[in-house]
């Protein structure tokens, strides 16, 4: 069974065409110009690299009108997931993050931390190892960082479902888990005890989920991956006509399969 991440889709209002091409279209501008992808839907924006068109994307709105953004670190308005980029220049690629509207909210040498304009977080770090493809790159997703209390527990769930059996780093705060052919993302796992989304639920709202795709997903393949989804303990939410599924992970962030 083959299970890969296909969108990191990012909340902010959407729920009518004038607030979603504030939010969205904001939103996916933003990270297109900051990551050196390009808008490739505008139905339900969505962000791709031309040059890997089977790897991750990004996709934008399909939060409510009155969609609360996080506040990091404030704990009543959690951020709940962010991305870990990485890039060729922290200096450099700060000073365009900050062009684009991004916030920064926090220096630590190693690595800084910002909000975009919606006010989701994200890390910027230095990598100065040469792309594998030897193109230059403004910003790689590094990894994809999810906030729960037992990061050991969601880290287990993820790299059963993903099939991720490396561990970058195991520790009681952090863990990260990989594919064993090193393909990024990465899922990285951190201890907070933030309220966890409870999806529907608009007091406790989303702010990122993951979309997973199985590849040629005939019937017995989509059985296939509900069935070891709900076997390792996720929660089915919701049933979209057999389009896709909604589920809750253990820590109760939801994703789609």
């Amino acid at each position: 069974m083959s299970i890969d991440i296909q969108n990191v889709v990012f909340a902010c209002p959407g729920d009518s065409d004038e607030s979603y091409q504030v939010g969205g279209r904001r939103s996916a501008s933003f990270y297109a110009d900051l990551l050196g992808m390009r808008i490739v839907r505008e139905d339900w924006y969505v962000i791709a690299d031309e040059d890997d068109p089977d790897g991750l994307t990004l996709a934008f709105g399909d939060g409510p009108i009155d969609y609360r953004p996080p506040r990091w670190p404030d704990p009543d308005f959690p951020q709940q997931m962010h991305l870990d980029i990485s890039v060729d220049d922290l200096d450099s690629s700060e000073q365009r993050a900050l062009r684009l509207g991004a916030s920064k909210l926090q220096d630590k040498g190693s690595f800084r931390t910002y909000a975009d304009p919606d006010g989701h977080p994200f890390c910027l770090y230095a990598d100065t190892t040469e792309d594998p493809t030897g193109r230059t790159r403004l910003g790689r997703i590094d990894r994809v960082v999810i906030d729960c209390y037992s990061p050991r527990t969601l880290a287990g769930f993820y790299a059963a479902l993903l099939d991720m059996p490396r561990r970058e780093l195991d520790t009681p705060e952090r863990v990260v888990i990989a594919r064993a052919d090193g393909r990024r993302p990465a899922l990285a796992f951190q201890h907070a005890k933030f309220p966890a989304p409870r999806w529907p639920d608009p007091a406790y709202p989303q702010q990122v989920h993951l979309d997973l795709r199985i590849p040629n997903p005939d019937t017995p393949r989509m059985k296939a991956a509900r069935d070891l989804a709900e076997q390792l303990g996720a929660i089915l939410l919701k049933n979209a006509n057999g389009a896709f599924h909604v589920y809750g992970d253990p820590a109760g962030h939801p994703f789609c399969l």
